[in-house]
């Protein structure tokens, strides 16, 4: 019986130091910056925070407010093509489910745990397959106007690998 009642105290005792190491970050938590870390807020100064926040932009907001905002992105999409490319409705319709399937496989392709080189690569792949099919339902002179919203659209692209870097 004794033996128990030692053992348990130096469990306590142990489990105690533990939870108070931990509370100032020598333990590995709150980034492991040593004793007094917990002045400022779980080791993080103000630039780590801000740079943390920046990180976690858009992350935070729920499934429905992204596929509202991936919906509404869309739509500007299609305006904006109907009025470059003077769509009629049916071209309109066409092109809008089409832009929304491939809309959908980009959203599951940046889900995916892949390089980013790898992800830029099936993103292209995915756009270039939906050039072709949209193209099929244009007129000459529609597609020369497609091509350069093809070229602008590279341009974006080249933009985004660069601030990936």
């Amino acid at each position: 019986m004794k033996k128990l009642k030692i053992r348990i105290t130096i469990s306590f005792i142990f489990l105690a130091i533990n939870l108070t190491l931990a509370q100032y970050g020598n333990t590995g938590m709150y980034g492991g910056s040593g004793m007094g870390s917990g002045m400022n807020r779980g080791g993080m100064n103000r630039n780590q925070q801000s740079i943390q926040n920046t990180n976690n932009y858009g992350r935070n907001k729920s499934p429905e407010d992204i596929e509202k905002e991936r919906a509404e992105n869309l739509n500007k999409n299609i305006e904006k093509l109907t009025k470059d490319l003077e769509l009629d409705e049916l071209q309109a319709i066409v092109i809008k489910k089409e832009l929304e399937e491939n809309s959908k496989k980009v959203v599951t392709v940046t889900k995916t745990e892949s390089a980013k080189e790898d992800k830029i690569k099936e993103i292209e792949a995915i756009n270039e397959k939906m050039d072709r099919t949209i193209n099929t339902y244009l007129s000459a002179n529609q597609k020369v106007k497609y091509k350069k919203y093809i070229e602008e659209r590279q341009e974006r692209m080249e933009k985004y690998k660069m601030s990936q870097n």
